[in-house]
Protein backbone atom coordinates (compact mmCIF):
# COMPACT_ATOMS: atom_id res chain seq x y z
CA UNK A 1 0.00 0.00 0.00
CA UNK A 2 1.34 3.42 -0.91
CA UNK A 3 1.66 6.26 1.58
CA UNK A 4 -1.59 8.21 2.00
CA UNK A 5 -3.52 5.70 -0.08
CA UNK A 6 -6.21 5.67 2.61
CA UNK A 7 -6.49 9.46 2.43
CA UNK A 8 -6.95 9.36 -1.34
CA UNK A 9 -9.56 6.62 -0.95
CA UNK A 10 -11.38 8.67 1.68
CA UNK A 11 -11.47 11.74 -0.53
CA UNK A 12 -12.72 9.73 -3.52
CA UNK A 13 -15.37 8.01 -1.40
CA UNK A 14 -16.63 11.31 0.01
CA UNK A 15 -16.76 12.78 -3.52
CA UNK A 16 -18.73 9.77 -4.72
CA UNK A 17 -21.08 10.15 -1.75
CA UNK A 18 -21.69 13.80 -2.66
CA UNK A 19 -22.25 12.84 -6.29
CA UNK A 20 -24.84 10.18 -5.38
CA UNK A 21 -26.51 12.56 -2.92
CA UNK A 22 -26.76 15.26 -5.58
CA UNK A 23 -28.08 12.75 -8.11
CA UNK A 24 -30.69 11.57 -5.61
CA UNK A 25 -31.84 15.12 -4.95
CA UNK A 26 -32.03 15.92 -8.67
CA UNK A 27 -33.95 12.72 -9.39
CA UNK A 28 -36.30 13.30 -6.48
CA UNK A 29 -37.09 17.00 -6.90
CA UNK A 30 -36.58 17.61 -10.63
CA UNK A 31 -37.55 14.37 -12.34
CA UNK A 32 -39.97 12.56 -10.04
CA UNK A 33 -41.97 15.29 -8.26
CA UNK A 34 -43.58 16.52 -11.51
CA UNK A 35 -44.61 12.93 -12.37
CA UNK A 36 -46.49 12.31 -9.13
CA UNK A 37 -50.22 12.96 -9.38
CA UNK A 38 -53.43 11.57 -7.97
CA UNK A 39 -53.79 9.32 -11.02
CA UNK A 40 -50.66 7.29 -10.20
CA UNK A 41 -51.07 3.75 -8.99
CA UNK A 42 -49.51 2.57 -5.75
CA UNK A 43 -46.82 0.69 -7.68
CA UNK A 44 -45.83 3.80 -9.64
CA UNK A 45 -45.61 5.82 -6.42
CA UNK A 46 -43.46 3.12 -4.86
CA UNK A 47 -41.09 3.12 -7.85
CA UNK A 48 -40.96 6.92 -7.84
CA UNK A 49 -40.05 6.97 -4.16
CA UNK A 50 -37.67 4.00 -4.32
CA UNK A 51 -35.39 5.39 -7.05
CA UNK A 52 -33.99 8.36 -5.08
CA UNK A 53 -33.83 6.19 -1.95
CA UNK A 54 -31.40 3.85 -3.75
CA UNK A 55 -29.20 6.81 -4.65
CA UNK A 56 -29.27 8.04 -1.02
CA UNK A 57 -28.33 4.56 0.22
CA UNK A 58 -25.40 4.46 -2.24
CA UNK A 59 -24.31 7.89 -0.98
CA UNK A 60 -24.43 6.65 2.63
CA UNK A 61 -22.38 3.56 1.77
CA UNK A 62 -19.69 5.65 0.09
CA UNK A 63 -19.66 8.05 3.05
CA UNK A 64 -19.19 5.13 5.46
CA UNK A 65 -16.36 3.73 3.32
CA UNK A 66 -14.75 7.18 3.25
CA UNK A 67 -15.02 7.46 7.01
CA UNK A 68 -13.37 4.07 7.44
CA UNK A 69 -10.50 5.01 5.10
CA UNK A 70 -10.07 8.34 6.87
CA UNK A 71 -9.95 6.60 10.27
CA UNK A 72 -7.23 4.27 8.92
CA UNK A 73 -5.24 7.24 7.63
CA UNK A 74 -5.45 8.99 11.00
CA UNK A 75 -4.34 5.78 12.73
CA UNK A 76 -1.34 5.56 10.43
CA UNK A 77 -0.33 9.19 10.94
CA UNK A 78 -0.67 9.11 14.74
CA UNK A 79 0.63 5.57 15.25
CA UNK A 80 3.84 4.44 16.90
CA UNK A 81 6.80 3.41 14.77
CA UNK A 82 8.38 0.06 15.58
CA UNK A 83 11.08 -1.99 13.89
CA UNK A 84 10.00 -5.51 12.98
CA UNK A 85 12.13 -8.44 11.84
CA UNK A 86 11.51 -9.64 8.29
CA UNK A 87 10.72 -13.35 8.52
CA UNK A 88 10.34 -14.04 4.84
CA UNK A 89 9.71 -12.83 1.32
CA UNK A 90 7.69 -15.08 -0.96
CA UNK A 91 7.30 -14.70 -4.67
CA UNK A 92 4.35 -15.99 -6.60
CA UNK A 93 3.31 -15.97 -10.21
CA UNK A 94 0.10 -14.39 -11.45
CA UNK A 95 -1.69 -14.98 -14.70
CA UNK A 96 -2.00 -17.73 -17.25
CA UNK A 97 1.47 -17.36 -18.70
CA UNK A 98 3.09 -16.97 -15.24
CA UNK A 99 5.28 -14.10 -16.41
CA UNK A 100 3.98 -11.65 -13.84
CA UNK A 101 5.69 -12.02 -10.46
CA UNK A 102 4.43 -10.51 -7.21
CA UNK A 103 5.98 -10.62 -3.76
CA UNK A 104 4.66 -10.90 -0.20
CA UNK A 105 6.72 -9.61 2.72
CA UNK A 106 6.27 -11.16 6.17
CA UNK A 107 7.53 -9.62 9.41
CA UNK A 108 7.03 -10.04 13.13
CA UNK A 109 7.59 -7.97 16.26
CA UNK A 110 7.71 -8.98 19.89
CA UNK A 111 6.02 -6.41 22.12
CA UNK A 112 8.28 -5.62 25.08
CA UNK A 113 5.31 -4.72 27.30
CA UNK A 114 3.46 -8.03 27.13
CA UNK A 115 5.87 -10.37 25.30
CA UNK A 116 3.27 -11.13 22.61
CA UNK A 117 4.49 -11.65 19.04
CA UNK A 118 2.64 -9.73 16.32
CA UNK A 119 2.88 -10.80 12.69
CA UNK A 120 2.65 -8.37 9.81
CA UNK A 121 2.46 -8.86 6.06
CA UNK A 122 2.53 -6.72 2.95
CA UNK A 123 1.05 -8.43 -0.09
CA UNK A 124 1.14 -7.98 -3.86
CA UNK A 125 4.35 -6.01 -4.15
CA UNK A 126 5.30 -5.60 -7.83
CA UNK A 127 9.04 -5.84 -7.18
CA UNK A 128 11.30 -7.75 -4.85
CA UNK A 129 11.47 -5.83 -1.55
CA UNK A 130 14.79 -7.46 -0.58
CA UNK A 131 16.72 -4.38 -1.74
CA UNK A 132 14.61 -2.14 0.52
CA UNK A 133 15.27 -4.29 3.62
CA UNK A 134 18.95 -5.25 3.44
CA UNK A 135 19.30 -5.74 7.20
CA UNK A 136 16.07 -7.79 7.43
CA UNK A 137 14.38 -5.02 9.43
CA UNK A 138 11.35 -3.02 8.37
CA UNK A 139 9.64 -0.02 9.95
CA UNK A 140 5.97 -0.57 10.84
CA UNK A 141 3.49 2.04 12.05
CA UNK A 142 1.07 0.50 14.54
CA UNK A 143 -2.01 1.82 16.26
CA UNK A 144 -1.39 2.92 19.83
CA UNK A 145 -4.49 1.10 21.00
CA UNK A 146 -4.19 -2.08 18.91
CA UNK A 147 -0.84 -3.29 17.45
CA UNK A 148 -2.76 -5.55 15.04
CA UNK A 149 -3.65 -2.42 13.03
CA UNK A 150 -0.51 -1.59 11.09
CA UNK A 151 1.11 -0.06 8.03
CA UNK A 152 4.47 -1.35 6.76
CA UNK A 153 6.70 1.51 5.65
CA UNK A 154 8.81 0.59 2.63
Amino acid sequence: MKRHENLKSAILAFCAALLFLAAGLVVNFVLIRPLISEDNSALELLIYRFTPLLLFIAAAMFAIAGGYALANEIMIEKGDEIVADVTGIKEYFVGKDSNSVHYNLFAEWKCPANGKVYKYQLKNLPGNPQQKVPDNKVTVKISKSDPRQYFIML
